[in-house]
């Protein structure tokens, strides 16, 4: 377990990703020698029989937002904002184009803080479509998942032509 009040330690853990450890990308904010909040993901690791888009492609397009955390004594002070917008400069700049979180069923107190950020918030059970390939895929690791999403590549766009009546993200592999 890695102790809050250990900053190099936790930078380590964010830095040097393993099977242990699914994060690729990690931020760690400071201040006199505290952790303040960290923010953290990785591109999503999905392999479907017959899906013509490679696992690496979509580990490429699609990224997954973790967690974004502030120490409580330090936040409402614009530190989770930062460190969200860094994390996803930094998955913009690698190649992602969509960026999902995963919100537990039990976390509503999080759905108005997603949107508030411009965030699309699905409903529980619901994951997202995507277009991947002809077929569009509904995309959540888990049934009690709300998932919320953002696009961070312009071509990125909700359509409804594709599965009609049902919201599917395009432009995420054209």
């Amino acid at each position: 377990m890695i102790k809050q009040e250990d900053p190099e330690e936790l930078a380590l853990y964010l830095s040097a990703p393993s099977s242990a450890n699914r994060f690729a990308a990690g931020l760690v904010s400071q201040g006199n020698g505290q952790v303040l909040g960290v923010a953290a993901g990785a591109g999503i690791s999905l392999a479907l029989p017959g899906l013509q888009v490679s696992e690496e492609e979509i580990t490429r397009r699609i990224a997954l937002l973790d967690v974004i955390a502030v120490h409580e004594d330090h936040r409402r002070r614009g530190i989770g904002a930062l460190l969200r917008d860094a994390l996803l400069g930094h998955f913009r700049e690698v190649g992602h184009r969509l960026v999902m979180a995963k919100l537990a069923a039990g976390r509503r107190d999080l759905v108005p803080i997603y949107s508030a950020w411009g965030w699309n918030v699905g409903h529980p059970h619901a994951g997202v479509g995507v277009a991947l390939g002809p077929d569009p895929v509904v995309l959540a690791e888990e049934p009690a998942t709300r998932v919320a999403w953002t696009a961070i590549d312009p071509q990125v766009h909700q359509d409804l032509t594709l599965v009609p009546g049902t919201p599917v993200v395009a432009g995420v592999f054209d």
